[in-house]
């Protein structure tokens, strides 16, 4: 009985690294723990990374959907995936939201899997209330009303699903 019960839980321990996939992506930091990945279209927001790199190689890991952790191929440093981010779009129109910075010119809506891309907000914001303005083209403006800033919103993106090609 105690084989059976250390086998199951070798078994329990070892299953999710099995699914797990390595992607090989080239990247730009665009953040502290934000990177563009230009050919995936996507951005990969880290945790605690201090990794300097502007320009890097990495080793996405990924179980199903959700990126664990990226490997920077020069170095070997490991940092923790918080999100994987996609373009996404939003109907032209004007919303009232909440929003946190995360990084440089990175804001999350509160309570969404959706981040604002911007351009010169430097506001270090917690659930403040903001005004988005989007335009047909996607882009648009972010007020900031209790922090005095308005700034221009360069591309919306929610939680992506990776299917890259290798």
């Amino acid at each position: 009985m105690k084989t059976m019960t250390v086998v199951l839980l070798a078994f329990l321990m070892i299953t999710p690294y099995a699914f797990a996939v390595e992607y090989k992506v080239n990247v730009v930091q665009k953040g502290g723990n934000l990177y563009w990945a230009e050919t995936e279209k996507m951005y990969i927001q880290t945790e605690y990374c201090f990794e300097g790199a502007e320009t890097a190689v990495l080793l996405l890991r990924m179980t199903g959907d959700i990126g664990e952790e990226v490997t920077f191929t020069e170095s070997g440093h490991k940092c923790d995936v918080k999100m994987l981010y996609g373009q996404t779009q939003l109907n032209a129109g004007e919303y009232a939201l909440t929003v946190s910075r995360e990084d440089d010119n990175w804001y999350v809506m509160d309570g969404k899997d959706v981040a604002l891309n911007t351009n010169g907000c430097l506001s270090l914001v917690e659930n403040m209330v903001a005004r988005l303005q989007i335009n047909e083209d996607g882009t648009g403006t972010l007020s900031l009303p209790d922090a005095d800033e308005e700034c221009t919103v360069e591309g919306i993106y929610s939680k992506a699903k990776l299917e890259i090609a290798q």
